[in-house]
């Protein structure tokens, strides 16, 4: 589905700032959400200034900067005049399969969190990262290994070799055990 570009103009334009708006509302929402929820495991954590909160509110400020930063940029470019994309015309309609496909793209990172904590970060991340890019229509190989090795590798080397920073280990003994050894090789040698 190909989408042809045009300059805003007129009401359209309204209902462009509108759009902007509520998507960066959504945001600053779901973020204030985030960010409110680590206030249930504020803990101080032995040499670690930050506590145990100090991650995911970086992350959440960090959304939320991106989101601004984002809407600042669409509006610029409303005021400007410039090309923005057209939105879903009276024809073109969406197929219940790319619904579906939409669906399962916006809950797979639930999924995530769901079985991370019983089967581990270390277990369940690369489950994750084939699965998505698999949702996001990733099919060959060679792409897929890459992509996994790059992204699990610089996860591994950021938060378990440099900063030490306790990701689940998974409930299950065996999951536990596995993480666990993933964690023993990464920090070999130090």
């Amino acid at each position: 589905m190909v989408q042809t570009p045009r300059v805003a103009s007129g009401s359209k334009q309204s209902t462009q700032y509108l759009r902007y708006f509520l998507e960066w509302a959504f945001w600053a929402a779901l973020v204030g959400v985030f960010y409110q929820q680590t206030a249930y495991f504020d803990k101080d954590i032995a040499n670690y200034a930050f506590g145990a909160t100090g991650w995911p509110r970086v992350v959440a400020v960090t959304v939320f900067l991106v989101a601004t930063f984002q809407l600042v940029m669409q509006i610029h470019a409303l005021r400007k005049g410039l090309v923005v994309e057209d939105g879903q015309t009276k024809t073109d309609r969406i197929s219940a399969a790319q619904w579906a496909h939409r669906i399962a793209i916006f809950i797979w990172p639930f999924v995530f969190l769901f079985i991370t904590p019983t089967v581990g970060t270390y277990v369940s991340v690369p489950i994750f990262i084939v699965g998505f890019l698999l949702l996001l229509g990733v099919r060959k190989p060679i792409p897929l290994v890459l992509v996994l090795f790059i992204v699990y590798g610089l996860l591994l080397l950021v938060f378990t070799r440099l900063f030490y920073v306790a990701l689940p280990l998974g409930e299950e003994t065996f999951f536990y055990d596995v993480n666990v050894a993933i964690v023993e090789f990464v920090r070999a040698g130090r």
